[in-house]
């Protein structure tokens, strides 16, 4: 009962947070951050058609949500990408990408089927290679002044989200995995996850500074 009360929560949570990220756009819509909001209702989206196919006309959905897993991790390396400043951070989250995106076609064309399994090592993975990313513009925030005024920034909270929702996400990719008994446990701890992710957004869109211009790359 609770489990089925978080998923039908999931996607009115989803649809907030695309709504808030429209009305708030004004402040990040100079910046890389402006594709966000076509992400956020992309999700919502994906969401809707996700429950519907499943619980309406009863079919296989996973090759959607595969689907969507491949969108959403090259669209956040592509952010980080455009917001780190150093070179050698820049160069390693491409890398990941590029890395990403090899390992996820490999995968699908002689491992896993993506339209009736759920992607897992590429998924792993990128994780991995998210949170390392997320890591290095900590780093950067650390030694820059934007560290006096973090909570403002729009991108510290996505941040946060991320980081925070992929921690948590590696477990629930393994367990479900090896150990399909806890299934229902760990579905439920990923829309926790889910929820968690998407507060941070809202929380970031309603908090953050208007962005005034993006800085520059440094070596």
């Amino acid at each position: 009962m609770q489990d089925n009360i978080l998923y039908n929560l999931i996607l009115y949570v989803e649809i907030t947070t695309a709504i808030v990220a429209s009305i708030y756009f004004y402040k990040y819509k100079s910046t890389y951050l402006k594709y966000f909001i076509i992400y956020l209702w992309y999700i919502a989206i994906n969401e809707a058609i996700g429950k519907y196919s499943s619980e309406v006309l009863a079919i296989y959905n996973l090759i959607i949500y595969n689907i969507y897993l491949l969108i959403s991790f090259s669209f956040l390396f592509s952010v980080y990408w455009n917001f780190l400043k150093y070179k050698k951070y820049k160069k390693t989250v491409f890398i990941f990408g590029v890395i990403y995106i090899i390992f996820f076609t490999v995968n699908g064309l002689f491992f896993e089927n993506y339209t009736k399994d759920l992607v897992t090592y590429p998924f792993i993975m990128a994780s991995c290679f998210l949170i390392i990313t997320v890591t290095f513009y900590f780093i950067e925030i650390l030694n820059s002044e934007k560290v006096l005024n973090v909570t403002r920034d729009l991108l510290f909270w996505i941040s946060v989200g991320v980081v925070l929702f992929n921690i948590g996400v590696i477990p629930w990719v393994i367990t479900l995995k090896h150990y399909s008994e806890s299934f229902a446990a760990m579905n439920t701890l990923f829309r926790v996850l889910i929820l968690i992710l998407n507060i941070c957004y809202i929380v970031g869109f309603i908090c953050s500074h208007k962005i005034q211009k993006q800085e520059t790359s440094l070596q």
